[in-house]
């Protein structure tokens, strides 16, 4: 019997600090460099705003440009790292999925903020949750990060070089982030979500997951060794953004989830759940529209945790399965649809 891959368990875990946007406006940085009377004039047709304080302007403007209420963030003292937190969403998938770590044969993690380049954040997750043995490393596909690791642990076990493989997706995007730029700063936050893949004889995996590339800066990107600044050694997140990012980031994830369906012999008749990444939520809302699902819904979460790239797929993903964005039903068609920078697509066709 052909194997494939089913998803046997979810997990997911967010920073216990909710950052609000008048939190954010508290930082100086903020505050020096954002444009009030500007961000007035883009909210007149909010009645009163003329009367409203800076900070009741700045919370304003970033639930109209990003729907961002809130954002989970990292602390000093809480002591979380890409790697802390990708373990513990682990725990959580392999207790959904009733695992033993030691019965994993390979952890994926997708992380652009790993906090050590060697050992690679698979081997310090396998350390961390007790399957040291386990091999595998780590992958950067910016936003599309959950969706990497999920497309390679399927080809891990329809290959046969893996039974159970542990996919994880994690960011802490909050220390790389430019404070001195609101239009970024307003967006980002820390969390990872995760999922363990099993093999199976039916379900699952209803195709091939579909990745593809087209090569852009102009959207997101974390400065490297070629970076213009390099004599600055602190790495600094950029977004840049706009109705042409706004738009590609919907046309490219409707149309690599397309892809993955055609890929399945579907089509959106057959989804009961689009998951997409939690970019912004004009995005999300937008490609809810775009889509127009006949029976199914669009996931959405970003308002109260924000943009923790690699992670929002699996965090969202976790949260549906568990009901916490309305009863799911089983059997569910769930599809997976990411963008990122570089830029980076892939989805995912799921029967849960």
């Amino acid at each position: 019997m052909s194997k494939t891959a089913r998803v046997a368990g979810t997990g997911s875990f967010l920073p216990p600090t909710a950052q609000s946007n008048a939190d954010l406006y508290g930082l100086e940085s903020i505050r020096r460099n954002f444009d009030v009377e500007r961000a007035r004039a883009s909210l007149r047709e909010i009645e009163g705003v003329e009367d409203r304080s800076p900070v009741e302007v700045f919370d304003l403007w970033a639930r109209q440009v990003t729907g961002i209420i809130e954002r989970r963030v990292t602390r000093p003292e809480d002591g979380h790292t890409t790697e802390s937190m990708c373990a513990e969403a682990s725990r959580r998938a392999l207790e959904a999925a009733g695992m033993s770590p030691d019965a994993l044969d390979a952890i994926l993690i997708g992380s652009v903020t790993p906090s050590d380049s060697v050992p690679n954040a698979s081997a310090t997750v396998g350390s961390m949750i007790g399957a040291p043995r386990a091999g595998g490393f780590t992958l950067n596909g910016a936003c599309t990060g959950f969706i990497h690791v999920m497309a390679t642990g399927y080809a891990m076990i329809r290959s046969g070089i893996a039974e159970n493989v542990l996919v994880c997706a994690g960011d802490v995007l909050t220390r790389i982030t430019n404070y001195e730029d609101p239009t970024t700063a307003v967006l980002f936050s820390d969390g990872a979500g995760a999922a363990v893949l099993t093999a199976s004889g039916n379900g699952g995996f209803a195709g091939p997951p579909t990745l593809s590339a087209d090569y852009a800066r102009e959207h997101l990107y974390i400065r490297g060794q070629g970076w213009e600044e390099a004599d600055d050694p602190n790495p600094k997140l950029r977004m840049g953004g706009g109705p042409k990012v706004l738009r590609r980031a919907i046309n490219a994830m409707a149309s690599v989830a397309e892809r993955a369906l055609e890929e399945a012999g579907a089509d959106w008749s057959t989804v009961d759940l689009v998951v997409p990444h939690q970019a912004n939520l004009r995005i999300t809302r937008g490609l809810e529209k775009h889509l127009a699902l006949p029976k199914g819904r669009v996931v959405h979460n970003i308002e109260r945790y924000g943009n923790c790239s690699a992670a929002t797929v699996g965090i969202a993903l976790d949260e549906a399965l568990r009901g916490k964005h309305g009863e799911v039903p089983r059997p569910a068609r769930v599809v997976l649809t990411a963008v990122g920078g570089g830029y980076t697509t892939g989805a995912a066709v799921i029967d849960m």
